[in-house]
């Protein structure tokens, strides 16, 4: 074993309340991992992610760990050889809509200090809601929020990786029997690089797989698409019920 890097996560960025956001961990994780290694990478949710300490990415025999002070495993990584769904463009009109169809009030929002999904005040509003187009697809418009773009003018990923991952969510959770799940499984494919301010269509659905629960496990994707209707990003993950 061989340590590459530490991480911190922030208290702003946290998805479950005390816990940080996965996929905003998941590309902090997996871009330190790059440093040592170019081919796709997954990123596997294993606890909770602490927030505030510093956090060690490590070299393991079949991977990559993300370890906490006290040496639990968070989250492991690994080389991936899978493949991303793709769907029809949404457009940014659309996906307004579908927020607007969002139904979670305050009392029952399920992880309502989500800095991506959440009800707090400066929360990213990732909150989807049904298409409503033929499909079961779910949606949501985005914009880059301004604290994510530096000062070269490029626009950090981590915000990108925490959306896509809460657009999955709803889809996962609320596109039949409701039921509150938490991300196991995640990977990202950026096909473009975000505009400062920009505003995006954001969907969710199940990617290449079943629309049904298997037991406690689903699987979800997600997409970005911008005003011209070209998809800039991907995800791909798998959930489990709470």
């Amino acid at each position: 074993m061989s340590d590459i890097a530490t991480i911190r996560i922030g208290e702003w960025f946290q998805g479950p309340t005390g816990s940080g956001q996965g996929g905003w961990t998941s590309q902090r994780f997996l871009a330190a991992v790059s440093s040592v290694c170019a081919e796709p990478v997954t990123a596997a949710i294993r606890a909770a992610i602490p927030l505030e300490v510093d956090l060690t990415v490590r070299a393991v025999d079949d991977g990559w760990t993300l370890c906490a002070p006290d040496n639990t495993v968070v989250m492991t990584a690994s080389v991936w050889a899978g493949t991303y769904a793709d769907t029809a463009p949404v457009s940014v009109a659309a996906a307004t809509a579908a927020r607007h169809r969002f139904t979670h009030v305050v009392g029952e929002h399920p992880v309502p200090s989500c800095f991506s999904c959440g009800q707090l005040p400066g929360s990213m509003g990732v909150q989807g809601g049904p298409l409503n187009d033929g499909t079961d697809r779910f949606a949501t418009d985005w914009t880059v929020p301004d604290w994510a773009v530096g000062d070269d003018g490029h626009v950090d990923s981590g915000g990108l990786w925490a959306a896509l991952d809460c657009c999955a969510a709803w889809w996962v959770g609320w596109s039949r029997e409701p039921r509150n799940a938490l991300t196991v499984q995640f990977a990202v494919e950026e096909l473009a690089p975000l505009e400062p301010g920009a505003t995006y269509a954001l969907v969710g659905w199940a990617g290449d797989n079943t629309t049904e629960w298997d037991g406690r496990k689903r699987h979800g994707a997600s997409a970005a698409f911008d005003t011209h209707g070209n998809c800039v990003a991907r995800s791909t993950s798998i959930w489990v019920s709470v």
